[in-house]
């Protein structure tokens, strides 16, 4: 058992801090949480003395993506920064590897959650760019039910759908997801309105694209220009980035409040998330904040600065001119605007990162979204709870934390500052606690120390 003494808990279920609390930890769930002077402590458990410091629930990053293949590193990243939860958002053998091995507690990691292959239309966004998997591209009905059974086969939690799905193909595919019971995540379809998506029951959305046309005064007619979206060989990323930012920006100059409002009210009544990527959105749609001279990156392998200065160069800004550039940078505040009107709402934000995107660091990046969406108009509380109750919440697993309370899992990140005073201070990470396994500060350093020599020791 382990006691964690004289600490200020913060629950996130918005209730005021709790100071000089004492969390008993045994077997990784929490048995009791209460006043230090309240609480007894058995003479055998092992007291970490936290005066001064602030508990909060393990965070979750829920739309990640692992694709390098070292162990140190990734796994290694989440935890250092307090990161206990993660959605993998294209799953593989190696990342089912690592649950297994984090389930059976041989190896060290978040808990994951692990989608399957993606499943895009033909063509797929993905098919002329360099990666390490390939997409699962469908060709109608047949394929889309196809594709559903392999995700599940795999030991998928969930199936993730892309941009470029065909009618036929997307409804074929929640047809046969409802009847597998598997859920069904990922990007809008540029072939389908985003309402109707909403009501066939996608679970949740990622990023914040596509959502506009649904809300502007010309709803039908901006559909339709999503659906006239077509690729240009050998630039399909790059030219569909082009085309939905000429869609997006001449639909966001059409917003009408009163269709805002019926799509939030859809969203929330079906209990429809979504996941806004914020952090990714101000690296695409301002390059110049793309860091490629981040200090942070020396925890990933050298070759990665020259993948994310390639993909900024041929897949991000390819043919971007600068009346295009300045468009993005106002597209850019309009995103934030937009995410802090669904909240308003009552639409349930998840917080994810899509880490290697150029500029997003694995673990660092939550903080940066964190940050983000505070500095848009969200409360620091709010914003925690988005990062912690509300993806426990959604993923229909409370068990596994998500607030500091008894019967709870033990996944917690006690800070050396308050963050409902400032969001930064989750960075200020002393000691992370994972499934009841203490990380103190040693050992994280050596979580970093480790991950940053295996990053040197990648060959490009």
């Amino acid at each position: 058992m382990q006691a964690y003494t004289h600490v200020t808990v913060i629950d996130s279920t918005g209730g005021p801090s709790a100071p000089d609390r004492t969390v008993l930890v045994e077997d990784g769930v929490i048995t009791a949480v209460g006043r230090t002077a309240e609480v007894p402590v058995p003479e055998t458990a092992s007291v970490v003395d936290l005066t001064g410091k602030y508990l909060i629930p393990g965070l979750a990053d829920m739309h990640v993506h692992s694709d390098i293949e070292d162990e140190r590193i990734i796994p290694a990243l989440y935890l250092a920064n307090g990161v206990t939860t993660v959605r993998e958002m294209w799953g593989g053998p190696r990342v089912h590897d690592w649950r297994r091995r984090i389930g059976a507690g041989t190896m060290s990691g978040p808990r994951w959650v692990v989608g399957g292959n993606l499943v895009d239309g033909s063509p797929s966004l993905w098919e002329d760019i360099p990666g390490p998997a390939a997409p699962t591209v469908v060709k109608g009905a047949q394929d889309a039910r196809r594709a559903v059974g392999e995700t599940r086969d795999a030991g998928a939690d969930f199936v993730k759908v892309y941009s470029r799905l065909d009618r036929e193909s997307y409804l074929a595919l929640m047809e046969e997801a409802r009847r597998q019971d598997i859920p069904v995540v990922g990007h809008r379809s540029d072939l389908v309105p985003f309402v109707e998506q909403v009501e066939l029951g996608q679970r949740s959305f990622e990023h914040v694209h596509g959502l506009w046309p649904a809300l502007s005064r010309d709803a039908a007619e901006m559909e339709a220009s999503m659906a006239r979206i077509s690729l240009e060989p050998d630039t399909y990323y790059s030219s569909w980035f082009r085309q939905i930012n000429e869609v997006e920006w001449e639909s966001v100059n059409s917003y009408d409040s009163a269709a805002a409002a019926s799509v939030f009210g859809r969203l929330a009544a079906n209990d429809v998330a979504l996941c806004p990527t914020l952090v990714m959105h101000e690296k695409v749609d301002l390059p110049e904040r793309a860091g490629l001279e981040d200090p942070r990156l020396r925890y990933l392998p050298p070759y990665m600065r020259e993948m994310w200065k390639y993909v900024l160069e041929q897949v991000y800004t390819r043919g971007r001119s600068a009346a295009e550039g300045a468009l993005r940078r106002d597209l850019f505040e309009r995103r934030r605007e937009t995410v802090v009107a669904m909240d308003a709402a009552g639409v349930r934000l998840l917080a994810g990162t899509d880490p290697l995107t150029p500029g997003v660091l694995p673990g660092f990046g939550l903080h940066d979204e964190l940050e983000l969406l505070v500095r848009s108009g969200l409360s620091p509380a709010r914003v925690l709870r988005i990062a912690t109750l509300e993806t426990a919440r959604f993923l229909g697993r409370e068990q596994w934390s998500g607030t500091v309370r008894e019967g709870r899992a033990a996944d917690l990140v006690v800070l050396d500052a308050d963050p409902l005073a400032d969001i930064r201070n989750t960075t200020r990470i002393h000691a992370v606690v994972v499934a009841g396994r203490f990380i103190g500060p040693g050992e994280r350093q050596a979580l970093l120390d480790t991950a940053e020599r295996a990053a040197a020791d990648q060959v490009a």
